[in-house]
C-alpha cells in the first residue's frame, strides 16, 4: 500500500479542480457529517427507549450507553493495525457494512442484552471506520494539509451534531425505534457509494506493499513512543473533562432553576462555533508550532472552565461555552497533526488507533464528574475540571519536548519558538530596553505618590466607632475593602498601595484581629494600629468598675486613664441619662461584662464604649416593652440583678436569691446581704442590712444570666411589681420614725432627691464623684 505523504507535482495539478485534495478525501468529510447526522439522529434517542420502554433503572442505562465508549477506545488501535496489514479500504468497507447491520438490528432489539451488544459493536465499528478514514485522508495529502483536512472533519462532526438531533427529535415522535432504519439505510447508502469509489482509485488505494508488522510490536509502541503515551493520557485527561459538557453540565444547570431548552442552547452554540471558527482557528494554528496550538487551546478551556465556576448567569455559561469551544476547536486537530507527525510510516494506523485510547476518558469522565459533584458540590466542581485540564497542558508539553528532542530541537529552540508564535520575542526585546528606565520611573512615582494616596484615603469624618475584623489569610484588597465597607477609607483599591509603602518606609506588617476603628482616624494611624495587632481583655461577671480598674493596668491602661473614662459624660447611651449624678460610680452595672478583643494600642475610653454598646444591644424592642409590662426601670433591672450576681453564681441559686429580694421588699424588711464590694460596703447609704429598700445603685456590673432571672421572674409572676414602687413620702417618713425607734434604719427604695452621699475618711467626694482613690 503506497501511504502518499506526499503528492507528486502531476496529482496535485491533477487534483487542483478539488481544491488540491484527492477526492476520496472530500468524499470521506462528507461521508463523515452524513454519517454523524444519521447517528445523531437515532442515538441520543436510545437513552429515551431504554428509561421508557424497557423501565431501566440510571445506572442499567448510563452502563448500556457507556459500553460504546469502552469499545470504540479499544476498536480504533485494533482497527488502526488491521488497516495497515490489510490495507485501508478494506477496513473501512468492512467496519462500515458491520456498523450498518448494527444499526437495523436497533430497530429489531427488543432485551437489554441484546441493546448492550448492539450499542457494544457500534462504538466498535465507528472507532474503526473513523481512525482508519482518519489514517486515510492522511495517506492521500501532504503534511501541509493535513491540518485543514483534520479541521474540516471536525466541521463534519459538528454538523452532524447539529442537524442529527433536529431531524431524529420529529422522527422518533413518528417512528420510535424505526428510526435506526433510516440511519441503516443512509449508512448502506454510503457503504455502496464507497465501494464504487474504491474500484474507481484502486490504483492510489493499492500502489504498494501493506505492512508486515507484527501485532506484538504494534502494542509495544505505547511503551517505547513516549511522546504518543503522553499525548493518550493528555487526551484521557482531556475527554474527561470535554465529557462534563454532557453529562454533569446539565445537571449543574438544572439545579441552578435554568430551563432545559437553555442547555440545548448551549450544545448548539458549542457546535457553532466551531463551524463558524474551525477554519480561522485552523489557519492561524498552520502557522504556529504544535505545541503553542496546544498550550493556547488548552488555557482556553481553562478559562471556560473557570467561567462555568465563577457566575451563576446565563452570560457567564455562555461566555464559559463560547471559550472552551475555542479551546477544542484547537486542540483536536492539533493533536491529530502530532499523532502524524510522530507517526511511523509503516504503522501511522496504529498510532491513530492508540491515539483513539483517548476516548476512554468518555468512559469515565461521566464517573468521575458525578462523584465529585456529590463530594465537592456544585460550586467547586468546575473549578477542580480547571485544575484538571492544566494536567494536559502540562503532558502535551512533555510529550511535545520528547518528539522536538528526538530531532535535535533543543528546549531553548522550544521556548524561542513559543514565545515568537504569540509575538512576545518584540516585546520582551522592547521591554529590556527601556526596564531600567520604567524602574527608575516607577520607584520615584511610588513614593512620590504617598501623600496622593495618603489623601486619597481620607474618609469624611463619622461618629461611631467601627469594628473591623482581619482574618488571617486576609489579603490586602480584602482588607481595603472591608475598611471601605465600613466607611474608614475612602478608596479600598489604593490600600494595598498605601500600605506597601509604608511596609517598605517604615516596617509595617499588618496583624491579624478584630478592630475597633475611632472615629476622624488618619491612614497612618490607622496602619499603625493595625500593625500592633489585638489583645484580648476578659471582665469577669459580678466585677466592679474598681475592679476592672485594676485588672486593665496589666493591659497599659492606667487608672487615672480609667477614671477619666468613668467619669466623662456619654449622653450617646439613652439609658444612662436619667440616673443620678452622685453615685460612687454612674456606669456601675452598666459595664457589660465578657471577652473583649482590643487594639494593643486602644485607650479606656474605647474599652468603656465596647462594654455600653454591649449593654444597649441587649436593650432591644422587645425587651423594653418586657420592662414596660413588668413596671420596671431599667435602673431596677439592674439593681437586682446585681444584688443577686453578688450573692449567687449558678441558675438555680439566681432565682432563690432574686425571691429572698423579693420577699424583704415586699414585707418592708432589709434585704440582709451584708457584704458588698468596695466601695459600696463602706457608705451608709447601702447598708442594706440594715434599712429597708434597693441600694441608690448597682453594686456590680452583673452577668446577662442576672438579668434574665429578674425579668423572667417576675414576667412569670413570681413577684409584684406593686410593691416594688416608692411609697407616698408621708408613709415612708413614718415608717422610718418607727424603724429608727426600734434601733433599725430605713431609706426609700428610690428617691427623687438624694441627700449627699456619706463617705468614710479614705474618700474625699466633689461633686458626688471621688476626686481621687487611694
Amino acid at each position: 500500500m503506497n501511504h502518499c505523504g506526499s503528492l507528486s507535482r502531476r496529482k496535485t495539478y491533477k487534483w487542483a479542480k478539488y481544491g488540491g485534495y484527492h477526492p476520496l478525501v472530500w468524499v470521506l468529510i462528507t461521508g463523515t457529517a452524513i454519517s454523524r447526522i444519521a447517528s445523531f439522529m437515532s442515538l441520543p434517542f436510545l437513552a429515551i427507549y431504554l428509561s421508557n420502554n424497557l423501565d431501566l433503572d440510571a445506572f442499567t442505562v448510563g452502563i448500556v450507553l457507556g459500553v460504546a465508549g469502552l469499545t470504540g477506545s479499544v476498536g480504533g488501535f485494533v482497527g488502526g493495525y488491521l488497516s495497515d496489514r490489510w490495507g485501508r479500504h478494506l477496513i473501512l468497507i468492512v467496519s462500515l457494512f458491520v456498523w450498518t447491520g448494527a444499526f437495523w438490528g436497533f430497530s429489531l432489539a427488543d432485551t437489554v442484552h441484546h441493546l448492550f451488544m448492539l450499542n457494544a459493536l457500534n462504538g466498535l465499528c465507528r472507532s474503526v471506520f473513523e481512525t482508519t478514514s482518519q489514517a486515510l485522508m492522511s495517506d492521500l495529502s501532504t503534511p501541509k494539509q493535513r491540518l485543514k483536512i483534520f479541521g474540516y472533519r471536525y466541521i463534519a462532526i459538528n454538523v452532524g451534531m447539529v442537524i442529527g438531533p433536529l431531524l431524529g427529535a420529529v422522527l422518533f415522535q413518528l417512528m420510535g425505534m424505526k428510526v435506526f432504519q433510516y440511519t441503516s439505510t443512509i449508512y448502506l447508502i454510503y457503504f455502496v457509494f464507497l465501494c464504487v469509489l474504491f474500484r474507481i482509485f484502486r490504483s492510489d488505494l493499492m500502489n504498494g506493499n501493506h505492512s508486515k508488522v507484527p501485532f506484538s510490536e504494534c502494542v509495544r509502541v505505547l511503551a517505547r513512543d513516549r511522546s504518543l503515551g503522553l499525548f493518550v493520557l493528555a487526551g484521557v485527561l482531556f475527554f474527561s473533562a470535554f465529557s462534563q459538557l454532557e453529562s454533569t453540565l446539565p445537571i449543574h444547570l438544572k439545579s441552578l432553576g435554568k430551563e432545559p431548552e437553555f442547555f440545548s442552547y448551549l450544545l448548539m452554540m458549542n457546535a457553532g462555533v466551531v463551524i463558524l471558527f474551525q477554519h480561522p482557528m485552523n489557519r492561524w494554528a498552520g502557522k504556529k508550532s504544535i505545541l503553542t496550538g496546544l498550550v493556547i487551546g488548552s488555557a482556553l478551556c481553562v478559562a471556560g472552565f473557570s467561567s462555568f465556576a465563577v457566575g451563576g448567569t446565563d452570560i457567564a455559561f455562555m461566555v464559559g461555552m463560547f471559550l472552551f469551544t475555542l479551546g477544542e476547536v484547537l486542540v483536536f486537530p492539533v493533536s491529530s497533526l502530532f499523532i502524524d507527525r510522530i507517526a511511523e510510516e509503516r504503522m501511522r494506523g496504529v498510532y491513530y488507533g492508540a491515539n483513539n485510547f483517548s476516548q476512554f476518558g468518555l468512559f469515565i469522565g461521566p464517573f468521575i464528574g458525578g462523584w465529585l459533584l456529590e463530594t465537592f458540590g456544585r460550586e467547586h466542581l468546575w473549578w477542580l475540571m480547571a485544575l484538571l485540564m492544566l494536567y494536559p497542558l502540562l503532558l502535551y508539553a512533555m510529550g511535545y519536548r520528547i518528539y522536538a528532542q528526538s530531532r535535535g530541537v533543543t528546549i531553548l529552540e522550544i521556548i524561542r519558538r513559543f514565545l515568537l508564535d504569540l509575538g512576545l520575542i518584540r516585546v520582551m526585546k522592547g521591554m529590556v530596553k527601556i526596564l531600567p528606565l520604567l524602574l527608575t520611573i516607577g520607584v520615584f512615582l511610588f513614593f512620590l505618590s504617598d501623600p496622593w494616596v495618603k489623601q486619597a484615603l481620607v474618609k469624611p469624618s463619622r461618629s461611631e466607632t467601627v469594628t473591623v475584623r482581619i482574618g488571617k489569610d486576609a489579603s490586602m484588597f480584602e482588607i481595603g475593602r472591608k475598611l471601605e465597607e465600613k466607611g474608614v477609607i475612602r478608596n479600598g483599591f489604593l490600600f494595598p498601595v498605601y500600605a506597601f509603602q509604608q511596609s517598605i518606609q517604615k516596617g509595617v506588617r499588618l496583624q491579624p484581629g478584630t478592630y475597633q476603628i475611632q472615629a476622624g482616624i488618619s491612614p497612618e494611624k490607622l496602619l499603625q494600629t493595625l500593625n500592633r495587632g489585638t489583645q484580648k481583655v476578659v471582665i469577669r461577671e459580678g466585677a466592679t468598675v474598681q475592679e476592672i480598674g485594676q485588672l486593665l493596668k496589666h493591659y497599659g491602661i492606667s487608672e487615672e486613664e480609667w477614671n477619666r473614662g468613668i467619669y466623662k459624660k456619654w449622653d450617646q447611651f439613652s439609658f444612662l441619662n436619667l440616673l443620678p449624678s452622685n453615685r460612687p460610680y454612674r456606669l456601675e452595672g452598666y459595664l457589660a461584662p465578657g471577652t473583649y478583643e482590643l487594639n494593643k494600642d486602644a485607650d479606656a475610653e474605647m474599652l468603656i464604649d465596647m462594654m455600653l454598646q454591649r449593654f444597649n444591644n441587649r436593650l432591644t424592642g422587645d425587651l423594653k416593652e418586657q420592662l414596660q409590662r413588668c413596671d420596671l426601670r431599667v435602673d431596677e433591672w439592674v439593681i437586682m440583678a446585681s444584688l443577686i450576681e453578688e450573692q449567687a453564681s449558678n441558675g438555680k441559686d439566681k432565682r432563690e436569691v432574686f425571691r429572698r429580694i423579693q420577699y424583704s421588699l415586699q414585707n418592708d424588711l432589709p434585704i440582709g446581704i451584708r457584704t458588698l464590694p468596695a466601695p459600696y460596703g463602706e457608705l451608709e447609704e447601702y447598708h442594706i442590712w440594715k434599712v429597708q429598700g434597693l441600694p441608690p445603685g448597682p453594686i456590680n456590673n452583673p452577668s446577662l444570666e442576672s438579668l434574665r432571672v429578674v425579668l423572667g421572674l417576675m414576667k412569670d409572676g413570681d413577684s409584684h411589681v406593686s410593691s416594688l414602687k416608692p411609697k407616698d413620702f408621708a408613709n415612708q417618713q413614718e415608717t422610718v420614725n418607727r424603724q429608727r425607734e426600734n434601733g433599725i434604719e430605713s431609706h426609700p427604695t428610690w428617691r427623687k432627691q438624694q441627700k449627699p452621699i456619706k463617705t468614710n475618711k479614705n474618700t474625699n467626694w466633689k461633686n458626688g464623684h471621688p476626686s481621687a482613690m487611694e
